[in-house]
């Protein structure tokens, strides 16, 4: 069982879409493999329901066009209410949750979606200040959850239900 899993997205040659790989790496360096798994690819993929079923926690980490650039936002996520009808090589977090229910039987038993929003997504491996600038706030959220699920471990088997009580989580 992992105590926490890193899903990393972006594409490191669109600007701040890069944003899941630099942190990636940033995590990488901070963690033992004990305490995490890190996981960094351009989309978030169908593939990914299986390491999610093996977690007592998963974030989600991924810049977002929608959001003011360099403000962090953290979501607590719950599966799906179901499958869509076409499952592509691109899936919402929620999504994947219900994939690894529908697939393997258990999703985490906490699982949080980490945006940070992006400032340029054009040609280019630069992120932008207000991302970078974003990247130690990230980087602190993201302590404190994996902190938790180092502390607590959920050997429970079947399908956990992800619990609302975040209390203890910075806000950003």
């Amino acid at each position: 069982m992992t105590p926490a899993l890193i899903l990393a997205c972006g594409n490191p040659l669109r600007g701040d879409d890069g944003l899941g790989g630099w942190m990636a790496a940033q995590v990488q360096e901070k963690f033992t493999s004990s305490q995490v798994k890190v996981v960094a690819s351009q989309q978030f993929t169908p593939e990914l329901a299986e390491p999610i079923s093996t977690a007592d926690t998963v974030i989600f980490l991924d810049c977002s066009a929608k959001e003011e650039p360099g403000k962090v936002s953290l979501q607590v996520m719950a599966p799906a209410e179901k499958l869509p009808r076409l499952i592509s090589h691109h899936m919402h977090p929620a999504t994947l949750l219900r994939l690894s229910q529908e697939l393997y039987g258990r999703i985490p038993r906490h699982a949080y979606f980490i945006t940070v929003g992006g400032k340029s997504f054009k040609m280019g491996s630069q992120l932008s200040d207000a991302v970078r600038n974003a990247g130690p706030a990230v980087l602190t959220l993201v302590a404190e959850i994996v902190q938790g699920a180092n502390t607590l471990r959920w050997n429970l088997p079947g399908s956990e239900q992800l619990v609302a009580d975040e209390s203890e989580l910075t806000t950003v």
